[in-house]
């Protein structure tokens, strides 16, 4: 009874460990491998400072997480200080997002535009000028982005850094 007993808890243990080690993934906060589109690493906090260079413009990006499932959660701000083409500073900003390969994309972005007289209808209705897909997500203000369509429209990400346009461009 004693070798029966042992064997099952041995078997037991084997089971579990196998399980348990499923349950491992990879690392989604390590950067994807370059593509032939950029060999240098690009931080978030670069495609950011890209942005705040635009009076009155404020992006944020980070990691987040829906249980297991990787993603991006996006914020564009723009202020009263901003005078440019609202779609030309979201495509510019999604841009410099595809741009950077510290943080990789996960599943998809979920995209906030935070600016006077937006709200998540019209900011589908830029992103659909873009040619980009968006669903509301939960009811709420964000919206969550096809990553197709951004393969589609910035690259394979990472992708290559962008110039800004010069509509947004301020002489002094």
């Amino acid at each position: 009874m004693t070798i029966a007993k042992t064997v099952r808890l041995g078997v037991a243990a084997v089971a579990i460990v196998t399980l348990l080690g499923g349950c491992i993934t990879e690392n989604q906060t390590t950067p994807p491998a370059a593509s032939s589109s950029t060999a240098a690493t690009r931080s978030m906090q670069a495609a950011e400072e890209a942005v705040a260079r635009i009076p009155g413009a404020e992006f944020r990006a980070a990691r987040a997480w829906d249980g297991t499932t990787a993603y991006v959660i996006a914020t564009l701000s723009a202020t009263d200080a901003f005078s440019g083409d609202p779609a030309a500073l979201i495509d510019y900003s999604l841009a410099q997002l595809a741009s950077q390969n510290e943080v990789d994309r996960g599943r998809l972005v979920r995209f906030s535009f935070e600016a006077p007289g937006q709200n998540a209808d019209t900011t589908k209705a830029l992103l659909a000028s873009l040619s980009i897909d968006s669903a509301r997500y939960a009811g709420g203000s964000s919206l969550e982005l096809s990553n197709q369509d951004l393969d589609d429209r910035y690259g394979t990400w990472p992708a290559a850094v962008p110039e800004p346009p010069a509509s947004l461009i301020t002489k002094d």
